[in-house]
C-alpha cells in the first residue's frame, strides 16, 4: 500500500479551520500555519477529497485510515479539539 502525504497550509490573513473525517479532529490554522496528513492510501477513488463549507472552514476526508496529523512539521497532540461534521 502506498503512502499519501498531503499539506493544508494558511496563506490568508484570518484563522480557518479544517476538520478531518472520519475522525472527530478539528484543527484551527492561524495565518502561516500548516496541517500535514500522512496515511495509508486505498487504491481505489481520490486520495483526499476535501469540501469547503465557506472561506474558512473546509472539511477533508482522506482515503485511508488514521492518518498521522503534524501541526507545522510537529505532532499534532494537543492541538485539536472533537467536532464530527457527519
Amino acid at each position: 500500500m502506498q503512502t499519501a502525504r498531503q499539506s493544508i497550509y494558511n496563506r490568508t490573513e484570518a484563522p480557518i479551520y479544517v476538520s478531518i473525517e472520519l475522525t472527530p479532529d478539528c484543527y484551527e490554522l492561524e495565518p502561516g500555519d500548516h496541517l500535514t496528513l500522512i496515511y495509508d492510501v486505498s487504491v481505489e477513488g481520490d486520495a483526499l477529497q476535501v469540501d469547503f463549507l465557506n472561506q474558512r472552514e473546509l472539511v477533508v476526508w482522506p482515503n485511508g485510515h488514521d492518518p498521522e496529523v503534524l501541526f507545522n512539521d510537529q505532532p499534532a497532540e494537543g492541538r485539536s479539539w472533537k467536532f464530527k461534521h457527519r
